[in-house]
């Protein structure tokens, strides 16, 4: 079986089957010299079209990849070859594209090969040997010519546009663009002939033209004039393939969006913004193609026009001279009048706010008026590049636009006003988008017009609440002043104040949808820091606010518990008041809280503020029922039920226990503790609840805070171990390890506890231990624990940092504490990695308390670290070991001179010449203080063992 049927019959096999090692097979033989040979018998018309197909796309690789394997003398021989597949009468539209890219990337080499003896540019030899004088023939000259920038931009030129280029490179580039500027001629010729016979034949040269024109433009930053030759030919386009009727023809929509794309590279060039004249020709020339078809379609395109050149446009608007600004603009400038400029820039405008204005609602009636959101920010912010003069007149200019665009947003954000007007889910979540954006873009406003804008929310708010019909306003009015909570100026406070009161006091929300009393809440909580700044008399009346939001249903109470949560945080010193009223109101909130949800957290960590504020310890014990004992209450009453069926609501009442200890302290917490350990007694002493690990990881966190807030910790942690203890021999879990840590912390050093925190240490730590030799003894895989071992490692690093006498009180265990420490270096997963280097750094540095139980594995971990180095471990990793390894190298140089010696000598170790092993063991024995330039040193021995291993291979 000769070559070319072997690939067919690969061919397909692969298509029938889809086999990986017959798709490795074929990438092999599409590689390989005799590609050269065979590709020509497989591209024969009578050859199925997968065949053909793959033959085609391999000559395209071997022109485009291969380039180097062809001698110059055969450049004419495949030359020939190639124009004769492609003009194979039948071939199909796919094989045919490929083809052309291969001749395209035959096109590319020669004449970059070719580039110092040339007298033809690339595409003037593309006209000889492709003569467009037909139809069919300019389709196809058409084709490759679209094909010749991407060979030129991905093989040839990667730098094409940087001007800091050699001899060669400048040559290179004035080549391309030579023939940018005859591919630009032609197709002048092309979009003419066709505009002038309107047949199919001509719709689709049209077309071919704008994909191959698009094509050049990408190569970037080409030359304006000729580009400017090509600009008119691509707005008659832009009119030509306009979206206009309900079921577009492929053609036309594929014809729309390549002319969008190429309008947008042409008004985003970078080097336009230096040619005025060219810039205020193109953009009148536009903006008059736009007044004529109509700017519905063309709202993306004149987007990016404004966006690029914002600021040009925001000179002319205040009929500020850029010679004024920086610009030198001279004797093209004076060829448009600053009125001429202005009248552009305002006819611009005009089309981006009737976008905004669009009549319908967003996305349900329409699409597009959240399009030009990003030119309203660029056309404010480009204020802030003018002096303070030029920004006044700006600025004047402006107001008007935004006061405008302000009014639209406002009356564009309104919610539907029933479920019936909302659409899908995905609707629903694109307003939610659109009204966010709307809400940033008001900010954009505000910075323009200032107090107008709030002037404008006021008036609104101030309107007749008779008809209940309009909720949808007051509640956008709403949503726009929470968006400008952050940016108010604060000689504007007296306009705040005038909302806020307007907001609080004279709203009827019993008589609106809930929605309008959910959105008040969100700008109350936005509001939160100025309230605290001014607690008299916003503090109650907000808190009223909010009260009401939290007795309205589950619709208005998850904002008005952020909101609550918001101004307790930032009205901690003025709560005392009015604490004993909203914790009654928490109290009756918290059994109708949404499971799962985050509105029990924000309420228990109001709760906690709330209390806190409180003067006396009698006070804040007479409220602790209603919060903290209804979660009590109702855990009891979960723990007796199966499981899978109350985990995760035990989890939550435990995380809303947990935050609630976040904010509290003082005496009260010992209290709350001695109310929580029957709850951790019931889950821990439960044959079942005392398994489940998701209960256990919300319990030791709850049991953490719960240590954190308390007075004496030390003290009355320890009823805290015995619970510790025994849940850690029912079910080993990290998070138990993590709380062990913290009382380590705590009470290490306290005569009160350390006696049983040794006893719950050593016990744990023998359990753990022997887990783990099990787990090695029957060839299992230590990954399995990952989480496990790393909780472990970590609380080893914290006893050898802040309290080493403790390890030393369990001396049997401290050589597999190691032994552990050096298994883990070689695990795969990367924080497990980092906690076992942590800890063994840490107790290396012990010195002498371990010295004596470092130098018997010395060895061993060398050697560890040596393998994680030769390749176990990837060379992006080896952090953990270059800090070990220099800390034992600071400790005791001499021992760890040797070990790296015997190390190397091993069997096991990397197979690397010995001079390259001198060489490394020198330049680890001198770095001791610089863990950076060791963990150099040992990503490159890495590379070499790496490498080394390669070669064997």
């Amino acid at each position: 079986m000769d070559h070319a049927t072997a690939v067919e019959n690969a061919v397909k096999r692969f298509y029938a089957s889809g086999d990986n090692d017959t798709h490795a097979w074929l990438l092999q033989a599409q590689a390989s010299p005799e590609a050269w040979t065979f590709v020509w018998q497989l591209l024969d018309p009578s050859k199925p079209g997968e065949v053909q197909f793959f033959a085609a796309t391999t000559l395209h690789a071997k022109i485009s990849k291969q380039w180097e394997e062809v001698p110059n003398s055969e450049y004419l021989g495949l030359q020939v070859r190639v124009l004769e597949v492609l003009k194979h009468p039948g071939t199909s539209k796919i094989v045919l594209t490929r083809l052309c890219q291969a001749l395209a990337a035959f096109m590319a080499n020669s004449s970059m090969s070719q580039l110092e003896n040339s007298e033809k540019c690339m595409v003037e030899e593309l006209i000889e040997i492709l003569p467009y004088n037909s139809p069919a023939t300019v389709g196809l000259f058409l084709r490759v010519l679209e094909a010749i920038p991407r060979e030129v931009n991905f093989h040839i030129f990667p730098f094409l546009f940087d001007r800091r280029q050699g001899v060669k490179q400048l040559k290179q580039r004035e080549s391309i663009l030579n023939n940018w500027c005859k591919a630009a001629w032609i197709l002048q010729q092309i979009f003419s002939s066709c505009t002038q016979t309107n047949d199919n034949n001509s719709d689709a040269l049209f077309l071919s033209g704008i994909e191959c024109t698009l094509s050049w433009l990408k190569l970037g930053q080409l030359p304006l004039d000729t580009i400017g030759q090509i600009y008119p030919h691509l707005l008659l386009a832009a009119a030509r393939y306009i979206p206009n009727r309900d079921n577009e023809e492929d053609d036309n929509a594929r014809g729309w969006e390549v002319v969008q794309e190429c309008l947008t590279m042409v008004v985003t060039h970078t080097e336009l913004y230096k040619r005025p004249q060219l810039f205020w020709e193109w953009a009148k020339s536009f903006i008059c193609m736009v007044k004529e078809h109509g700017a519905k379609y063309y709202y993306e395109i004149l987007t990016t026009f404004g966006e690029a050149h914002s600021r040009t446009f925001l000179l002319s608007l205040a009929n500020i001279g850029p010679n004024t600004e920086g610009q030198k603009w001279t004797a093209e400038q004076i060829k448009w009048t600053k009125d001429q400029q202005k009248l552009i820039a305002e006819q611009l405008i005009e089309f981006l706010l009737e976008c905004s204005e669009q009549e319908g609602r967003y996305p349900v009636d329409e699409k597009r008026s959240c399009v030009p959101f990003g030119f309203w920010y660029a056309l404010q912010d480009d204020l802030n590049t003018l002096d303070v003069a030029h920004e006044q007149q700006a600025i004047l200019a402006l107001k008007p636009i935004y006061s405008r665009l302000a009014r639209a947003l406002l009356k564009k954000t309104t919610l539907p006003a029933s479920p019936s007007e909302a659409g899908t889910p995905d609707e629903i979540e694109l307003l939610r988008c659109y009204r966010q954006d709307a809400a940033d873009t008001l900010i954009y406003c505000y910075n323009v017009i200032g107090h107008d804008l709030l002037i404008l929310l006021g008036q609104r708010l101030s309107q007749s609440h008779d008809n209940v019909s309009k909720w949808t306003e007051v509640e956008s009015t709403i949503h726009a002043f929470k968006a400008l909570s952050d940016n108010l100026n604060r000689k504007d406070f007296h306009y705040l104040t005038a909302i806020m009161d307007l907001m609080l006091s004279h709203i009827p929300y019993g008589m609106y949808p809930r929605e309008v009393l959910c959105c008040a809440c969100s700008a109350v909580g936005a509001y939160a820091e100025w309230i605290g700044e001014c607690p008299e008399p916003w503090l109650e009346r907000s808190l009223q606010l909010v009260v009401l939001g939290l007795t309205h249903g589950p619709i208005t109470s998850p904002a008005a518990s952020m909101a609550l949560k918001d101004i307790v945080r930032e009205c901690s010193a003025h709560l005392a008041p009015l604490a004993p009223s909203i914790l009654e109101t928490i109290g009756r909130t918290l059994p109708n809280v949404t499971p799962g949800g985050g509105e029990g957290l924000r309420l228990m960590y109001a709760a906690g503020e709330l209390l806190k504020s409180l003067r006396t310890t009698e006070e804040q014990m007479s409220h602790l029922e209603s919060t903290l004992g209804l979660c009590v209450m109702r855990l009891r009453e979960l723990l007796q039920l199966p499981v899978n069926e109350a985990r995760v609501a035990v989890s939550n009442q435990l995380k809303m226990i947990s935050m609630f200890f976040t904010t509290l302290e003082g005496a009260i917490c010992s209290p709350v503790l001695e109310a929580l350990l029957p709850i951790f007694e019931g889950i821990v002493n439960h044959p079942d609840w005392s398994r489940d690990d998701s209960t256990l990881d919300a319990m030791y966190n709850c049991a953490q805070k719960s240590v954190s807030s308390l007075f004496y910790p030390e003290r009355e942690a320890v009823s805290l171990l015995h619970l510790l203890d025994t849940s850690y021999k029912i079910r080993p879990h990290p998070a138990a390890l993590v709380f062990l840590k913290q009382l380590v912390l705590v009470g290490g050093r306290n005569p009160a506890i350390s006696d049983e925190l040794i006893r719950v240490f050593g016990e744990i730590s023998g359990l753990t231990l022997g887990g783990i030799a099990s787990c090695r003894q029957a060839n299992g895989n230590l990954s399995e624990l990952s989480d496990l071992l790393e909780a472990y490692l970590l609380l080893l690093a914290q006893v050898c940092k802040k309290n080493a006498r403790l390890l030393l009180q369990i001396p049997d265990q401290v050589p597999e504490m190691l032994r552990c420490g050096i298994a883990c270096l070689l695990l795969p997963e990367t924080a497990t990695v980092k906690a076992a280097g942590c800890f063994l750094t840490n107790a290396i540095r012990q010195s002498p308390h371990m010295q004596t139980f470092i130098q018997p594995i010395g060895q061993e971990l060398v050697c560890v670290i040596l393998q994680c180095v030769g390749g176990v471990v990837p060379r992006n990793s080896l952090e953990p070991h270059a800090e070990v390894l220099l800390v034992l190298n600071k400790a005791c140089p001499e021992w760890t001179a040797q070990w790296l010696r015997l190390a190397l000598a091993d069997r096991s170790a990397p197979v690397v010449p010995q001079p390259q092993k001198e060489s490394f063991i020198q330049a680890v024995l001198r770095e001791r203080t610089n863990k950076r330039r060791l963990c150099d040193k040992l990503s490159e021995f890495s590379l070499l063992c790496r490498q080394t291993a390669t070669v064997g291979l």
